[in-house]
């Protein structure tokens, strides 16, 4: 009989905000309670099909400091599956970790507590597990990076590059010496958090904050495995369709608008040795919409914008206009026109570029002396296309230029 699994993957609950607005009866962001629902129906559905294994493979919140809101949503949803006698799994994601040699992580609670049936994985292991359909095997690893190396004195005078070969190296040698210690007749899987080089990005890469290690994906390719379960990576896809299949379920929910045509849920997995069988679930996730036009040559430019949203709009969806507009056109654009067309939408985000031309930067509130300031020049940037990006982007750019700036000034 096969063991029942949900996979899940990067919750990310605080992520997304912005495209939100508070509810004035919770008192919390709509789309933070979206996030909640999302989590809500998965572990509903693990309650109703009784499932035997819920597997979340990495990052429940935004960061490794998570708000005690967070946390409480995250606890109620592990209580029901504890309450159901369903297994649960914890990966820790790199947004769960504090980057501090502290031992802990956002997960740390739940080990304190022992939640019955919550298994946390903050270290690599190996260890079989008892269900209602029988018994299998699990080979787990949270993030690993190369900050758990350089901290190392061998390693204090090595180069990033070869920092990350001997990391691939580290890894592989772990994954080998529980590959070899597995029952072939019991049926196995390897869950991660981490990016393998056949893996399609998504958003997650303009979550992160430095580099990010790229694994071979061969590393989970043995004859004693049955099933991969990956996080990290917020595309849903089949990295590897069999033997094994290597599968990352994706994010849970839309962050941004980078995800607009991803579709968000879990993957039910049939787990048996040697006759693995699984299937993609949508939690059907709040749609992102992005309305775009040039209305360069029309006549009411206004009208223009406001029809095409009212023929393209989806009630309750986060939206973006971007409109393309010249110079002379921008005076007669009313933007409370344009977000009363929008008024059907949770949020909008109005995004006009003025046709440039030879003497004039691309945003229209971008000035010539502004435009003097990269810095400058950058934060007007950030406040149209990303704003809840722009502390982080803002500190990383300082950084940047000011080592660019030493490494002239040492040229001299």
């Amino acid at each position: 009989m096969a063991i029942n699994l949900i996979h899940i993957s990067d919750i990310h609950f605080g992520s997304g905000e912005s495209h939100g607005s508070l509810n004035p009866q919770t008192g919390l962001n709509i789309r933070f309670e979206d996030f909640v629902e999302a989590l809500r129906k998965a572990v509903q559905y693990a309650i109703d099909e009784k499932i035997d294994v819920f597997l979340f493979s990495g990052d429940a919140y935004k960061n490794a400091s998570p708000e005690p809101i967070y946390q409480k949503m995250f606890a109620q949803e592990l209580k029901r599956l504890s309450d159901a006698g369903i297994k649960t799994i914890l990966v820790v994601g790199n947004h769960d970790q504090i980057l501090r040699a502290t031992g802990s992580h956002s997960m740390s609670v739940f080990q304190s507590l022992e939640v019955p049936g919550v298994i946390i994985i903050d270290k690599p292991m190996s260890i079989k597990l008892d269900t209602r359909n029988g018994a299998f095997q699990l080979v787990g690893l949270p993030h690993v990076n190369r900050n758990q190396l350089v901290t190392l004195e061998k390693y204090g005078n090595v180069s990033a590059s070869q920092i990350d070969r001997v990391l691939v190296e580290h890894i592989t040698e772990i994954l080998s010496a529980f590959y070899g210690e597995l029952d072939s007749s019991l049926p196995t899987v390897v869950t991660a958090h981490m990016t393998v080089d056949r893996a399609l990005a998504g958003i997650e890469q303009e979550l992160l904050v430095g580099y990010t290690q790229t694994f071979p994906t061969d590393i989970f390719v043995h004859r004693n495995i049955d099933y991969v379960a990956l996080g990290h990576v917020h595309k849903h896809q089949q990295v590897r369709p069999s033997d094994p299949p290597i599968v990352y379920a994706g994010s849970l929910e839309r962050v941004d608008f980078g995800e607009e045509r991803e579709d968000k849920g879990f993957v039910h997995v049939k787990l048996a040795r040697n006759n693995t069988s699984f299937e993609f679930k949508s939690i059907n996730p709040r749609p992102f919409l992005t309305v775009e036009l040039d209305v360069v040559a029309k006549e009411d430019p206004l009208a223009a914008i406001c029809k095409k949203i009212a023929e393209a709009i989806i009630p309750g969806c986060v939206l973006r206009v971007r409109y393309k507009l010249s110079q002379e056109q921008a005076t007669s654009i009313d933007e409370n026109q344009i977000r009363k067309a929008c008024q059907s939408a949770l949020s909008v985000r109005l995004q006009p570029e003025v046709v440039p031309t030879a003497s004039r930067a691309r945003l229209p509130q971008l000035n010539e002396s502004q435009a003097a300031s990269p810095m400058v020049a950058l934060e007007t940037y950030l406040d149209e296309f990303a704003p809840e990006r722009k502390e982080t982007l803002i500190k990383l750019a300082g950084e940047i230029m000011n080592e660019v700036a030493a490494k002239f000034q040492g040229n001299e």
